[in-house]
């Protein structure tokens, strides 16, 4: 049997993003929000910022298209009732951050910054505009110049909430596992998925669901390949009827691939089972060199190869599915 667990933690290194991982992204970071608080309009409430998303989640992958992002949300103190238009709130923001060296554009969810090199974008920052309600209850901006005042609402969204869920949900070795599974998943989505529908927050709320670790009984390594085949399953068995449905377990408690249309929710079952059928054929394979070609063609370039001749060893068979107690 082949694992291939120091090549899946090889793969893991070069595809991982964070802070650490781009400094170009964090600075930029911390200039719009510093221009921000420069030079929002007096008019607008006080507000707070905190990081959402695969950066608040330690779940970012690089960008096969060299177009990475970060994601920001701020919270302004304040109602939803004293802005009946939360427009106006996404344009103190839009006013503040817009220079010459970026572009700024106001879309239904968000506030994107995108900044360009010889025309062509590098990399992008969204900043999502929250306030609270009397419940409590964080409610998203959403809406653009060209929507008419009908479709300009404060939605019900809780990115906070969804992040301390998505990080506590895992402790220690598992945790690093997981974020080990989620990243794979992303760069094979990126690999093979030839369209925008499969969000990254589905994959990672899917693992929040039904991820399971996975570690050798007898030596209580990692085995990466397992957990993400064991996942894998899991969403291929969980599909209702002709759809995965995968809702956030926060409000909005959206399903996360609504938007995806019949032929794509084909495609994707497609796609995932042959990442199954090639992760059991890996797994199968007496020589780990031979079982990374097979991952290769799945997890694309930055999936390592050994040499044929520093692979053929005997590897151990036990394997546990429910933690390292186990």
């Amino acid at each position: 049997m082949a694992f291939a667990q120091t090549q899946f933690e090889k793969f893991h290194t070069v595809i991982l993003l964070g802070y650490d991982e781009n400094s170009e992204l964090r600075d930029r970071r911390d200039t719009l929000l510093k221009d921000l608080k420069d030079r929002i309009s007096p008019d607008a409430p006080t507000y707070s910022h905190f990081t959402q998303g695969s950066y608040a989640l330690s779940t970012g992958v690089t960008a096969l298209n060299g177009n990475p992002d970060m994601d920001i949300g701020l919270s302004f103190n304040c109602s939803p009732d004293d802005y009946e238009d939360p427009l106006t709130l996404k344009k103190f923001v839009s006013d503040a951050l817009t220079r010459t060296n970026r572009t700024v554009t106001i879309r239904r969810p968000c506030v994107t910054v995108t900044y360009l090199k010889d025309g062509e974008p590098t990399h992008h920052i969204d900043l999502a505009v929250y306030s609270s309600n009397s419940d409590d209850q964080t409610q998203l901006a959403r809406g653009r110049d060209c929507d008419p005042k009908a479709e300009r609402v404060w939605e019900a969204s809780e990115a906070k909430k969804l992040t301390d869920l998505i990080n506590n949900q895992f402790k220690d070795d598992d945790s690093n596992q997981f974020r080990r599974v989620v990243r794979a998943l992303k760069r094979w989505r990126d690999e093979k998925i030839g369209h925008k529908n499969v969000p990254s927050i589905g994959l990672t709320v899917s693992a929040y669901q039904w991820f399971s670790p996975s570690y050798d009984s007898v030596e209580g390594k990692p085995r990466d390949l397992i957990a993400i085949r064991n996942l894998v399953d899991k969403m291929l068995a969980n599909w209702n009827g002709l759809r995965l449905v995968v809702e956030l377990p926060v409000a909005s408690y959206a399903d996360l691939f609504e938007r995806m249309t019949q032929i794509q929710m084909v495609d994707f079952k497609s796609k995932l089972e042959s990442l199954r059928d090639a992760l059991n054929e890996a797994e199968g394979q007496p020589d780990t060199h031979e079982a990374c070609k097979i991952l290769k063609k799945q997890f694309g370039d930055d999936f390592p190869v050994p040499e044929k001749t520093d692979t053929t060893k005997k590897t151990s068979a036990g394997v546990s599915t429910s933690g390292r107690s186990a």
